[in-house]
């Protein structure tokens, strides 16, 4: 009995967003009912940055100039600033000059 790809693929995506929605919701509810001492607000802080870290690395490494140099000034906007919304928006633009005055 072989089954089309369609219902197998459609069946994948079915299974990772319950997977997906689960895991959050159970995040909530299990985070829920920890009271939240400061060394585990510490911990989650900690932990957030470590996972936008582990991201956003890899893509710096093996990104072109202007990615490096959208993510050297979004750096250096949130260490001055420490407005994240600041520093996304110089991230925008200097990776949109970048390719704009370098690569058309």
């Amino acid at each position: 009995m072989s089954s089309s790809p369609l219902w197998q693929s459609l069946l994948a995506i079915m299974m990772m967003v319950a997977i997906g929605y689960g895991s959050r919701i159970l995040g909530l509810l299990i985070m829920a009912r920890i009271p939240l001492s400061p060394n585990i607000c510490l911990f989650i802080d900690a932990m957030s940055s470590s996972v936008l870290i582990a991201i956003i690395t890899p893509i710096i490494v093996h990104g072109d100039g202007g990615t490096r140099f959208a993510a050297l000034m979004a750096g250096a906007v949130a260490i001055i600033l420490k407005s994240p919304l600041a520093s996304i928006a110089v991230g925008i633009i200097c990776a949109a000059s970048w390719r704009w005055w370098f690569v058309t």
